[in-house]
């Protein structure tokens, strides 16, 4: 399949569309800022920390990482119009410490052992060379370094309408289980140290997407509302058919953490059960 064509560039493609950034919101993907924020603390990060956003889309993550820790921070997408989004929305809210590269997550445009910390929200599941694309965040990761993904998990099979649907907006045609992610990244050298069932999101976002459409239709197919590519009683059938295929646990959401070999001591930032806070005597 060529560059122009492939599952990312098309998924990429896809979220550029209006209709779907007014369906979607700011955050592409299930969970939302909540479930950012908790990728984020599975980073561990550190005052100075350097992070590599890949497939930053339009940089939402990306300047929340630059403007609330002290981190430095590299967005990296296939799509130059979401590139452009990013660099706008970053000079807007006068945020520095971010930069958006194009490239493609097969090839990065960084050197080695460049970063602390790489997080990856949904769109494992949409790059064709998986194998590829984990020994490139090794190869720029620095030993230690942590490792943050969210994604779409896929058991069995999905109903076909439901799943050529679903290609353009969860893309999940390539989608792995959450065994195939853990020994995808194990086979590229990473550690896994943590797994968590993010699949209430999914729910919450087929909610958000199905009020969002009543309000449309109550208001007139007109606007955004026109460029759908499906009639509004199909889209909502669909849509109960995707909450029966979560609920059956044949779709689910999950959030990864590994570390490239021995993982580093932990951030002051991180928050973790057990661990010593020396304030109180412990240590």
């Amino acid at each position: 399949m060529s560059e122009a064509l492939d599952a990312a560039a098309c998924c990429a493609a896809f979220y550029e569309q209006d209709w779907v950034r007014m369906l979607m919101g700011d955050h592409f993907h299930p969970g939302g800022e909540p479930l950012t924020r908790r990728l984020i603390d599975d980073l561990a990060l550190q005052p100075g920390d350097r992070v590599l956003d890949l497939a930053c889309g339009t940089g939402t993550t990306a300047r929340m990482l630059a403007q609330g820790w002290d981190v430095e921070v590299i967005g990296v997408d296939v799509s130059r119009a979401n590139l452009e989004r990013a660099t706008v929305g970053a000079e807007q809210q006068g945020i520095t410490k971010v930069a958006f590269l194009p490239g493609r997550a097969a090839d990065l445009p960084v050197g080695e052992a460049q970063f602390d910390a790489v997080m990856v929200e949904c769109a494992v599941s949409t790059f064709d060379n998986k194998p590829g694309v984990a020994a490139e965040i090794a190869r720029v990761l620095k030993p230690g370094g942590r490792l943050a993904i969210s994604d779409m998990a896929v058991y069995g099979t999905i109903p076909e309408n439901l799943a050529t649907f679903g290609h353009g907006w969860a893309c999940v045609d390539d989608a792995l289980t959450v065994e195939g992610y853990r020994a995808l990244f194990e086979g590229a050298g990473f550690t896994v140290l943590a797994e968590h069932d993010e699949s209430d999101g999914l729910n919450q976002m087929l909610l958000e997407v199905k009020k969002k459409l009543l309000l449309a239709g109550l208001g007139g197919a007109s606007g955004w509302l026109s460029e759908l590519q499906v009639d509004l009683p199909t889209l909502r059938g669909l849509i109960a058919k995707a909450k029966q295929v979560v609920a059956d646990g044949k779709v689910r959401y999950t959030r990864l953490v590994f570390a490239h070999g021995t993982p580093r001591s932990e951030g002051p930032s991180a928050k973790r059960e057990g661990a010593c806070d020396p304030t109180t005597g412990c240590c």
